[in-house]
C-alpha cells in the first residue's frame, strides 16, 4: 500500500487518493469533519480548532485523573481489608477448614465414623475452638473431616462422644494415635499473626487445596506433630 499519501495519489489498487482527505474531530460533542489543512492534526488525532483541541485535551486530562483516583482507591481497599484481623482471620479459617475437608475426602466422619456418601454433607470441623483457642485455629491438626449436621451442629462438634458415636477426641486417637491428642491438648503459646502472614497462609492452602483436586498427593503431612504448622514467609 502507499503510505505516504503527499507522494503518490494512487493506492496499490490504482484509486485515487485524495491528499487532503477529511479528519473528523476528536472531541466528541462536535465530530465535525474537516480537511486537515483547516485544522489542527497532531499524530492520529485532529480537531477543527484550537478551541476544541484544548476541550478535549482536559477532558482526557480528567478522565486520566479519575482513572488514577479509581485505582488509588482500589490499592486502600487491598490495604483496608489487608489490615482488617478479623476479616483474614475469617478468611484463613475458613480455607483451612476447606484443606482439611479435601485431606479427609477418602475418610469417614472423624466422631461418628459415618461414611461419605452423597447427600451427606462433611467440613472441616475443629477439635479446639477457633475462638477459644486462636492458635490452633488455621492449624491442619486441629481441623478434620468432620459430619456437618449431626456431629458438627447437633452436637457442637461432638468432642466426647455419646452411646451413638464414640466422639471427635476418641477418633483422633484411633486415626492418628495419642500423641497428637496429647499435643492438642497441651500448652500452646499465643500467636498474632497479621493480615499478611494470614493471607500467605491462606494462598498455601488454597494452592494446596488445588494441587489435590487435580489428581496430585499432598504435598507434606499435614497432621504429623512434627509438622511445622501455618507458615508464612519470615518462617520458611
Amino acid at each position: 500500500m502507499c503510505w505516504n499519501r503527499r507522494v503518490s495519489t494512487r493506492n496499490c489498487k490504482g484509486s485515487t487518493w485524495v491528499a487532503n482527505s477529511k479528519r473528523k474531530c476528536a472531541l466528541k460533542s462536535c465530530g465535525t469533519r474537516f480537511r486537515p489543512a483547516d485544522g489542527i492534526v497532531r499524530g492520529l488525532q485532529a480537531w477543527c480548532g484550537e478551541d476544541h483541541q484544548i476541550e478535549w485535551a482536559m477532558a482526557a486530562g480528567r478522565k486520566l485523573r479519575a482513572h488514577k483516583a479509581s485505582q488509588e482507591l482500589t490499592e486502600r481497599k487491598k490495604t483496608l481489608k489487608l489490615q482488617n484481623h478479623r476479616h483474614q482471620f475469617d478468611l484463613t479459617k475458613r480455607a483451612a477448614q476447606q484443606l482439611a475437608n479435601v485431606l479427609d475426602a477418602h475418610l469417614p466422619c472423624i466422631c461418628c465414623s459415618r461414611p461419605r456418601k452423597p447427600g451427606v454433607q462433611f467440613c472441616g470441623g475443629h477439635y479446639k475452638t477457633g475462638g477459644g483457642h486462636p492458635e490452633l485455629a488455621v492449624d491442619l491438626r486441629n481441623i478434620h473431616g468432620q459430619e456437618n449436621y449431626g456431629c458438627n451442629c447437633q452436637r457442637s462438634g461432638n468432642i466426647s462422644g455419646d452411646k451413638h458415636s464414640h466422639g471427635f477426641k476418641a477418633g483422633l486417637i484411633i486415626r492418628y494415635g495419642q500423641q497428637l491428642v496429647d499435643w492438642l491438648d497441651g500448652h500452646h503459646p499465643a500467636v498474632k499473626l497479621t493480615g499478611e502472614q494470614l493471607q500467605q497462609i491462606r494462598k498455601t492452602y488454597m494452592k494446596e487445596i488445588r494441587h489435590i483436586k487435580a489428581g496430585g498427593q499432598p504435598t507434606r503431612d499435614w497432621r504429623s506433630i512434627n509438622d511445622k504448622g501455618p507458615t508464612y514467609d519470615n518462617q520458611l
